[in-house]
């Protein structure tokens, strides 16, 4: 019987592997990535939503509007993005409007949109969200808060002097 060498096989094995390992994706560690998806207030949900827009996560942030409020065309809604870097915003008071197992937010915003070139675009309007009442709620799926629409219009008044719009 032929006693055969292992040696040239393992060692062009571990030599492809050298050789392949820069082509393998990079490992990514937790630190280096960033993620928010809060939907506990109005306000969160509108951040949680810039945060996708600034970080280029469209599916997140599309997955904010209610059942049947979403821009009906994905790609032209998120082409009217391309342009955006980040997006900052704050917000006027809001209380909750509860009736018939439904609870409707009116929220005043001002927001900065960053684009490309280095300018900003300050618009200021209103977003209305709406959530099902939880207690009411027995049958899943279960139907978090989401934005039902917005109004927003672009003001010639820089961010820092904009006033959240009114609702």
């Amino acid at each position: 019987m032929t006693r055969r060498s292992y040696f040239p096989r393992i060692f062009t094995c571990f030599a492809f592997l050298a050789l392949a390992a820069p082509l393998l994706p990079g490992h990514v560690h937790a630190d280096d990535w960033t993620y928010l998806d809060d939907r506990s207030t109005p306000q969160k949900l509108v951040e949680s939503f810039y945060f996708a827009i600034s970080n280029k996560y469209y599916a997140q942030a599309y997955g904010y509007f209610q059942s049947g409020s979403a821009p009906d065309d994905f790609d032209h809604w998120m082409k009217g993005y391309a342009d955006t870097t980040s997006v900052t915003v704050k917000f006027g008071s809001t209380a909750p409007d509860p009736g018939a197992g439904q609870i409707y937010w009116a929220l005043p915003v001002a927001l900065s949109a960053m684009q490309t070139d280095g300018t900003a675009k300050v618009f200021t309007g209103c977003y209305k969200i709406h959530m099902a009442n939880p207690g009411m709620q027995v049958d899943p799926p279960y139907q978090p808060m989401g934005i039902v629409s917005a109004t927003l219009k672009e003001t010639g008044v820089a961010y820092d002097k904009a006033t959240p719009g009114g609702c």
